[in-house]
């Protein structure tokens, strides 16, 4: 320790456990957070996303008054998908692109009057959505096991493990 205390070891079920709830609830909270962008007239809203041949962008809004909504789709190195539609006010629309092969997508909306909302959702493949949670609740039934495994063992054979380092 950086004082001259002295700070037990790091056992392996505890660094299984905390990587694997890590992974878990950050995971879950990523997959789960999905807030609209407030969308008005100066500003337009953009993105970008490497995604896989297969995957989609799915863009939903709404307007608060009358208004032309514009959106841009381009995929690296193909020509832009320039999509517009008229929405009245308190009307709601969606779009989607589709990914035809991977890579660097880039997206752009934008409304000519008033203020609304946007909100894109990234469809990838199920198995990245639910590769991590799943690893996450892997990690953590194994530092679980691990846990249990210890409280099983015979104090004796604590006793051998522990070691003492002399000067």
């Amino acid at each position: 320790m950086g004082a001259g205390g002295d700070a037990p070891p790091l056992r392996l079920q505890d660094v299984v456990m905390l990587v694997g709830l890590s992974l878990l609830v950050g995971s879950i909270v990523m997959l789960a957070w999905d807030d609209p962008v407030l969308l008005n007239v100066d500003d337009s809203v953009s993105g970008n996303a490497r995604l896989g041949e297969g995957a989609s962008v799915d863009v939903s809004y709404a307007v608060d008054q009358t208004s032309i909504v514009t959106l841009r789709f381009q995929m690296e190195g193909q020509d832009e998908v320039l999509i517009t539609e008229a929405l009245a006010a308190g009307d709601t629309g969606s779009q989607s692109f589709d990914v035809t092969e991977r890579g660097k997508v880039t997206w752009s909306v934008s409304i000519s009057e008033g203020t609304g909302e946007v909100d894109v959702d990234l469809k990838r493949g199920a198995l990245s959505f639910a590769l991590p949670p799943v690893l996450g609740a892997l990690l953590v039934g194994y530092a679980v096991m691990l846990s249990l495994q210890g409280k099983n063992s015979t104090p004796e054979v604590q006793a051998d493990l522990d070691a003492e380092l002399l000067d």
